[in-house]
């Protein structure tokens, strides 16, 4: 495998981790957003 093919391939798959990570914060804190709409307390 050539190394600009591995180095295309690591950076994609950082990407698609980078991306769900992202997704999962996102969900966090629209799902304490609308907690926070509806008043509901978190203790």
């Amino acid at each position: 495998m050539p190394v600009t093919v591995l180095k295309i391939s690591h950076l994609e798959q950082l990407n698609s981790e980078v991306f769900a990570v992202l997704s999962t914060i996102f969900s966090r804190l629209k799902i304490e957003h609308l907690i926070k709409q509806i008043g509901i307390t978190v203790l």
